[in-house]
């Protein structure tokens, strides 16, 4: 495998992170908590747009050792028909998701947040096509380009006082952006012609991958939702942030690992080789996400009293509990590209349908016995699941369930001296 690949596959996800990162910390000093809080009570909608216009159909493409123009042409036009009628919903379902939240402003904001389907619609096939053809460095300047540009947006509107439309603007310019630098860096010819064989293929294939993510996407937005709902934007938004703050790196690598992973393996057919390569980008994964939730655990409280203003400081307790569901959830998300590979994504449709619904009936369960109950929960029931993705993938892989186990424990170890040591500081 190409060391280039991954390089370039982590400078554009670190480097639209760190950019995210720094952006949000500007934002902020700017922002309420309450502001970040109510665009997150409706992240259980916005994180669907992108999994419900693509369908899972790019990943289909992906692994294809050599997609035909017909074939993204196919799905330029099925994920802009989708974008279209995304939005529309969106706009349908805003006053009857601000009258159920009680809170008459999240109407518009939903609408126009569902503008970024159409956005989404018209970009997701050429990113598809950069990534077949291994163009990541040309992926990582569009993407990093398209969170410059947003965020700069919202930081000029959060100091007009423009509020939490500062965040929307967030949202929706980096969709729109994306569209425009592919607009302008993408040569790609587009035609008129829409194969129905080769999308009812791709549609088999990407269904499974569609329930699991819409699942997954609902379970990781039930927090916010739960507090915007029943407590007050506050909470919310200290959660978001909790989130976000966690979330930046760790996904980060999972996804960069991931998707340049997926590609590359998918290209090699030799089945030692591609063994090989799962275990060893395991290894890697665990150990620096366990490296990173085990600094947020111990060093959680010095990180939000030196980054964030005294206003963020109730932060703290939300931020050390994410941390440590972060230690499990994105190695779940990895071992996703296993049974993409062995096109055995029903695998990953029943557990994360099972994992997911689960931890949202304890989220809607125990939410009144508090956060925390809520969190531990959903942490042992995606441990069960992270177990039963490595005794499925040896099943199909023949990589043996305990070399599973052993790689990730051997990596997950590394993060214990680091957090008790910060705890200690």
């Amino acid at each position: 495998m190409k060391i280039a690949y991954y390089i370039w596959s982590f400078l554009e996800r670190f480097g639209a992170s760190a950019l995210s990162f720094g952006g949000n910390l500007v934002l902020a000093y700017l922002l309420n908590p309450a502001d970040f809080g109510l665009v997150a009570m409706l992240g259980v909608f916005t994180s669907l747009i992108f999994t419900l216009v693509d369908c899972g159909l790019s990943d289909g493409l992906l692994r294809e050792s050599n997609p035909s123009d017909r074939d993204f042409n196919t799905l330029f036009y099925f994920n802009l028909a989708t974008g279209v009628a995304l939005c529309l919903l969106y706009v349908a379902l805003s006053p009857l998701v601000a009258s159920f939240m009680h809170r008459p402003e999240l109407q518009p904001v939903m609408a126009v947040l569902g503008t970024g389907a159409v956005f989404s619609g018209l970009s997701i096939a050429q990113l598809t096509r950069l990534r077949s053809q291994l163009q990541f460095k040309r992926i990582a300047a569009i993407n990093v380009g398209a969170t410059l540009m947003a965020l700069v947006t919202a930081i000029a509107m959060a100091a007009w006082g423009c509020g939490y439309w500062s965040l929307v603007a967030l949202q929706v310019g980096y969709a729109a952006a994306v569209m425009a630098l592919l607009l302008i860096f993408s040569k790609w010819n587009l035609k008129v012609e829409f194969d129905t064989a080769r999308f009812k293929q791709l549609w088999k294939f990407g269904v499974n991958l569609l329930v699991s993510t819409m699942v997954t996407q609902l379970s990781q937005n039930i927090f916010a939702f739960i507090l915007g709902k029943y407590y007050d934007p506050l909470k919310a938004g200290f959660m978001g942030q909790a989130q976000k703050l966690q979330q930046t790196p760790t996904n980060a690598v999972e996804a960069s690992i991931s998707s340049t992973s997926f590609v590359l393996i998918a290209k090699h057919n030799d089945p030692e080789d591609r063994r090989a390569a799962i275990v060893r980008m395991l290894g890697i994964i665990t150990l620096i996400i366990a490296l990173l939730c085990g600094g947020l655990i111990g060093l959680g409280g010095v990180f939000i009293d030196w980054l964030l203003p005294e206003k963020w400081l109730p932060t703290v307790p939300y931020i050390r509990l994410m941390a440590l569901w972060g230690l499990v959830y994105p190695l779940c998300s990895f071992m996703g590209i296993v049974f993409k590979l062995y096109d055995h994504t029903h695998v990953i449709r029943n557990v994360m349908i099972v994992e997911k619904t689960l931890i949202v009936v304890a989220a809607l369960t125990l939410y009144r016995v508090g956060i925390d109950a809520v969190v531990y929960a959903a942490v042992a029931i995606s441990s069960l699941a992270l177990v039963t993705y490595f005794y499925q993938a040896s099943r199909i892989t023949g990589i043996s369930f305990g070399r599973f186990i052993y790689t990730y424990l051997r990596s997950l170890l590394a993060a214990i001296p680091l957090a008790a040591l910060a705890l200690l500081l």
